[in-house]
């Protein structure tokens, strides 16, 4: 009986329920499109970094840092036994070394980044280098770098750099490529080299100063295992931080439609505070008086959630075969280029779908808590309030 009472007093709310519903879904499609949008960035630069840089970790010295250029020439290990018997589709040796080039008689540092151009684990722009047929040390280098130095394909740049002993060389390089990587981190301030030549310019037989592989290898004496969460630790903590910043305006929104909840509810309250003396009078206790009107807005969290399904699915299917277009962001530190589609998780849905429905049950409750403690003789005569 209290379930078909509350049923036909909340139908007879007629636009007001209508506009409360409607505001409550479109937060949880909001809600949703937030939480996937952020989850699909992440999910798309995590792939993005591991298919050039990271893989499936690194190995390397315990104490090297990419970000103390001074230290790479202490950090290079020659490369063991278990990890140089690996197949080229199954680890990719890189060597690194601090270096300078001379553009247009300006000084500009670069890493040298010198890799194993058979490995096809990392998903690199540098065939060219291997079909060079020129004099000059082949090089490639990202479109950021090319800017910033003035480079351009087919360009001649004097490169210098210190060998293993200490000693300081310098040669001509020819930049054979300018190439715009998905990875910010290899399009700025990085020229390629192929591994053994920069291996036999800075004296570095079968050195590295890291070795990404597919998967790990176990423990190998002297060297560090970086798992692919350690190396993308600023991505990681990037999407944190816009995740976090995500449920923060849900909760604020959600507020407000609770607010509106709340209001309708109250509305409800003083217009009906006959109604609800008259049943306090035949003998319906406050608690069910106050499950009535609970259950009155418990439909409107019931209601939000299928309208919810019934705007986001479509609104989900048509976003996936467009996705976010971010080519505007292509030269900041954004590890992506291509549009961003939207990441599902369950668990998460889940959450949101259960947070508002209890959010808007306290809103209708409270209400509901207040008219129950009204005296019903009072309330009779529409003075309860």
């Amino acid at each position: 009986m209290i379930f078909k009472t509350a049923w036909k007093n909340f139908c007879r709310q007629g636009l007001r329920a209508i506009l409360n519903i409607l505001v409550a879904a479109l937060t949880l499609v909001v809600a949703v499109f937030m939480v996937s949008l952020v989850n699909g960035f992440q999910d798309q630069s995590s792939k993005n970094l591991k298919k050039t840089d990271v893989a499936g970790g690194h190995y390397r010295l315990a104490d090297f840092d990419i970000l103390s250029p001074t230290e790479w020439e202490d950090f290079a290990f020659v490369t063991p036994p278990e990890l140089k018997k690996m197949s080229a589709d199954e680890k990719a040796e890189v060597l690194v070394q601090q270096g300078q080039i001379f553009p247009q008689n300006r000084f500009v540092p670069a890493q040298i980044r010198g890799i194993d151009l058979e490995q096809s684990l990392l998903e690199l722009p540098l065939a060219s280098i291997n079909a060079y047929k020129g004099d000059s040390i082949p090089a490639i280098v990202g479109t950021k770098m090319a800017i910033k130095s003035n480079l351009e394909k087919g360009d001649f740049v004097v490169l210098k750099w210190r060998d293993k002993y200490g000693a300081v060389d310098a040669r001509e390089i020819e930049i054979i490529e300018t190439v715009r990587f998905v990875n910010p981190r290899l399009n700025d301030g990085v020229i390629w080299l192929g591994l053994n030549t920069l291996r036999d310019m800075t004296r570095r037989e079968n050195e590295s100063s890291w070795v990404t592989v597919k998967s790990n290898q176990g423990e190998i004496e002297g060297l560090s295992f970086l798992v692919p969460n350690v190396l993308m630790k600023d991505v990681i903590e990037l999407a944190k931080h816009d995740r976090r910043n995500s449920m923060i305006l849900w909760i604020i929104l959600m507020l407000l439609c609770c607010i509106s909840v709340f209001n309708s509810q109250m509305l409800n309250a003083f217009k009906r505070q006959k109604e609800a003396g008259t049943l306090l009078a035949l003998g319906m206790t406050p608690r069910q008086l106050t499950k009535m009107f609970v259950l009155e807005g418990s439909f409107t969290a019931v209601g939000a959630v299928v309208l919810a399904f019934i705007l986001g699915i479509p609104f989900f299917s048509w976003f996936q075969t467009v996705g976010l277009d971010i080519s505007h962001l292509k030269d900041s530190t954004i590890p992506v280029t291509e549009n961003i589609l939207l990441v599902f998780d369950p668990k998460q849905i889940v959450n949101c779908l259960l947070g508002a429905t209890l959010m808007i049950v306290l809103a209708s409750w409270l209400p509901a808590r207040k008219i129950s403690r009204i005296d019903p003789s009072r309330a009779l005569v529409g003075k309860a309030f």
